[in-house]
Order: structure tokens, then sequence, then C-alpha cells
């Protein structure tokens, strides 16, 4: 965060994020108090007429909009019935971390159950913390076991499923390893602390168990390293619609307030606890692994990163939402100043700066972030190519664009491919030493597009300029058989398809 510190932005957003902190801590107060209120004196108003004019503004926001009735409906409706974050999938292709653990916490639950009852006893016993029967190998076990035994199926796939929300989104940003980490180090730490601080308290104990702690301390991370993020939150406030059709309206909350509103439940229940009274649910754990998991964010230096991801978020939707190219690139300038080599930064600039044509300013900013990507992220450097070249119809330099060419022809984009090599392989500064290689791949590019008469004209070329060539005599006999295939394809039609660009979208 060092590198933000001084800078007037990032002192209007900490200003933001205390603010929000704060309100979230105590908006359970607020909303309690007006919810009752509703509920008491306007039950009438909620169930009847509150949806049928909640309808009828999506009626009339889909007529000034010219969209669907259900599209605009989908902007302000979830018929999932569980918060999650905005802009997020909440499916991983690949297996990770996250679904290792919902997976192994399911397995070892129902594993328990199938085995009856008095296992089910018999394991708690010896392995919640603290175990109820005390070895010396089960006191220093259990509060890693604890964190898979779950007492009922509520709380498992309660638990689980804040593990999924939270889990996979935090995953995608800092890695398995550093997801791990957090994790067991603030279980470990719920499983330890509150049992053995009730011990020294009231000289009595309680066995605790779940992976409440855990997942706490993934909230208190993802509250460091995601405050900027909107979640989405159900909320049945469409009387019948939400009662009948499971249909619930869209509430937009900031993730920090609302983690800092379960914070503010979690503190509540802490001090009923410290005062010895009997709770049921380890309120003082979650609490506790929290501002573990809040800790160690600041320890991993999230917030720097953070903040690149808020200002990058902020630029974007000042571009889709609000058409302020001004602040957009304000915002995205930022970036580039603390981070010269933010990529997803590179490209909306370069757009902004492109807005009413081709600026050499623009084409740095793409080169610069292809260059960035070629080797690492090979896809998304052929995709921005295929934007560039659309505005700038110049290819990159021949090592690049070789090796671009691959990935190119794996997205399909064979005219794109095609023509970029052709300009290199016309162009007096491209060297010698590529040429020959360009001029084959361009050839064999043509001939999979059925541009047979293009195709022959850059193999006879190739064979012109180097004869010794390794391919010759392959090429010759290819020759032979192209000049006999006509095409219905002109190479007026190729030259018009293949300078087409393409475009990408990075968020």
């Amino acid at each position: 965060m060092s590198a933000w510190r001084e800078d007037k932005l990032w002192k209007e957003q900490k200003r933001f994020i205390i603010a929000t902190a704060a309100f979230g801590f105590f908006f359970p107060l607020l909303f309690f108090l007006f919810f009752d209120l509703l509920i008491n004196f306007f039950s009438f108003l909620l169930i009847i007429i509150l949806p049928t004019l909640f309808l009828g503004f999506v009626l009339l926001k889909s007529i000034e909009t010219h969209r669907g009735f259900l599209d605009t409906l989908r902007d302000y409706c979830t018929f999932i019935p569980i918060h999650y974050a905005e802009g997020e999938s909440l499916l991983e292709r690949r297996f990770n971390a996250t679904y290792a653990l919902i997976l192994t916490n399911v397995f070892v639950h129902y594993a328990i159950e199938l085995l009856g009852p008095h296992f089910r006893e018999l394991v708690e016993s010896y392995f919640a913390c603290l175990p109820d029967h005390l070895e010396i190998w089960n006191v220093a076990l259990s509060p890693l076991t604890a964190m898979f035994l779950h007492g009922d199926a509520e709380h498992l796939w309660g638990n689980m499923v804040f593990l999924w929300i939270f889990g996979l989104v935090l995953e995608r940003r800092i890695g398995w390893q550093k997801f791990l980490l957090i994790y067991f180090v603030t279980g470990l730490f719920s499983s330890i602390i509150p049992p053995y601080l009730h011990l020294v308290l009231f000289q009595d104990w309680y066995s605790a168990l779940g992976a409440s702690g855990a997942i706490s301390g993934i909230m208190g991370a993802f509250a460091f390293r995601l405050f900027y993020k909107r979640m989405v939150f159900p909320f049945p406030i469409l009387g019948l619609f939400s009662l009948l059709f499971g249909l619930n309206l869209k509430v937009r909350i900031n993730s920090l307030m609302l983690i800092m509103t379960y914070f503010f439940f979690d503190f509540l229940g802490s001090l009923f606890q410290l005062s010895g009274v009997s709770v049921g649910i380890d309120y003082l754990g979650h609490l506790s692994a929290t501002l573990l998991g809040m800790y160690l964010a600041s320890r991993l230096k999230f917030e720097d990163v953070a903040m690149e991801e808020m200002m990058l978020e902020r630029a974007l939707t000042a571009v889709d939402e609000k058409g302020n190219n001004q602040l957009a690139e304000k915002y995205l300038q930022l970036i580039l100043e603390k981070n010269p080599e933010r990529w997803e930064a590179m490209v909306p600039l370069a757009r902004i700066k492109n807005r009413f044509g081709p600026t050499e300013e623009g084409e740095r900013l793409y080169l610069k972030a292809i260059s960035l990507l070629i080797d690492r992220e090979p896809e998304k450097a052929a995709e921005i190519f295929a934007e560039y070249f659309g505005l700038y119809h110049r290819p990159l330099e021949a090592p690049k664009q070789y090796l671009l060419t691959e990935i190119l022809e794996k997205l399909g984009k064979y005219g794109l491919a095609a023509r970029a090599l052709e300009i290199l392989a016309d162009d007096p500064a491209t060297p010698e030493a590529w040429r020959p290689r360009i001029l084959y791949r361009a050839a064999r590019l043509l001939e999979k597009q059925e541009f047979y008469e293009a195709a022959c004209y850059r193999y006879e070329q190739l064979l012109q300029k180097y004869p010794d060539f390794k391919e010759a005599e392959k090429i010759r006999f290819k020759l032979e058989r192209l000049k006999t295939v006509r095409s219905d394809t002109t190479w007026l039609s190729y030259v018009k398809k293949a300078s087409g660009g393409g475009s990408v979208s990075v968020s």
C-alpha cells in the first residue's frame, strides 16, 4: 500500500474504506429497526403494492432502453438464493483448492454419518477441539481434525456455501498456496484460542468443531483483498413473486460492508460468550479468525494489487456505464504510473486514446501489452493483436509475429495470421533469416483458406528468392497440384476478408 499512500486518490479511497467498514458494522441495528417498522405497519405494502410498482418500473425501464422486459428484469432480480460477488463466476473450470476443501469436508461428514451415531459420538469425543477424551496425541491433532467435523448437514452446507462464495473469488486472485495458508492458519487459530480462553476464564471447557473459523479467516482476507467488490444480496421483498417463484430483488452491497455486518454479529456473540452465556455458536472463533485473516492479508501485501484492481474496475465502469473517458483515463494512467506492467490498464487506455482514430500512444500501449502477454498468456496476446491489427494494419516484429501465428491459427483467425505474415514478407526491413519461413507459413495459411492463387504466388516467390529452401521439392510438387485447382475465391475478396480486425474484451 506504500506505493499508493501519498496519492490523493488513494487518500480519498481510504476515507471511503473506513466509512464503509464503520457503516457495515452498525448497519444491522439500522436495518432491523427499519425492517421491523415495515413488517409491523406496511405488510400490505410489501406483499401487493411494492411488487406491482417494481414491475411497472422494470417495464418502463425496458421501454426506455429498448430492451426486452425479461432482459431488463434480469438486471434487477435473481433466482440465486445466496449472495455472490457481482461479475464473478460461481464455477471454476479447473479443480482447485476451494473445491478440494469442499469435497473433503463433505466426504468426511457423510462417511462418519454412514457409520452411525455411535461412531459419530466417538469421533467427536476424540477429534473435536478440545476433545472429551484427552490424550497427548489428540490434543495436538484435534485443532486440525476439528476443522473437518460438522455437527449436522445444516452446519456443513452452511459453511460450504460461504466457502464456495468467498473462496473461489479469493483463490482466483491470490493463488492456491496463499489461499490454503490463510485457511489453515486461521482455522487452527480459531480452533485453539476460544476453547482454551473459555477454560482459563470459566475453568470449564467446550469442544469446538467446524470449518467456520477457517472460512471466517478467508472472509477477513477477502475484505482486505477485495474491499471494492460489489456483492449481490438476494432480498425477498417482491411479495408473492419471492414467495411463489423464488424471485428476489438484487441488492448490491459493498463486500467490505457485508463482511463487517457479519463481523458485527460475531462481535455481539463474542460478548455473550465472554460473559459466560452459552450461545451454541463459536462467535469468538469467527471473530478472532476474521481479524487474523485481515492481518495475514496485510502481511502478504494484498492491498497494492487490490488498489490497482479497484482503480481498473472503476475506470471500466466510468467508460461502460457513464461514458466518462476523462475520469477513466485518469484512473488508468495512475495505475500505470504505479505498475508500468499492468497490461489490463494498457488496453482500455489504448482504446480511449484511439477513440477519434489511431494514435501513436495507443499503438505503443497495444504493443507493450502484447509483449508482456506473448509468453505467459499467448491466447490473450493474440486477441489483443487482432484488435491492434484492425486499427493499424501493421504486424509485430518478425520473431513475435511468427510465434503469434500458431496461436492465431488455434483461435481460427487464419486470414488475420496470413495477412500479417504477408506484410512482413513484403517489408524490406524484415530480417532475411526470417523471410523464407514467413513466406512458407503465409502460403500454407492461404492454401488452408482455399486462396489457391494467392498461395501459388507466395510459393513461387519463395522458390524464386530461396531455391535452396529445405522444403523446395515439396513446394514444387504442391505447386503442380495447386495450379490444377480452381478457386471461386478471388484475390480481392481474400484481401478484404484478411484485413478485417477483431476486438478483445478486457475485464
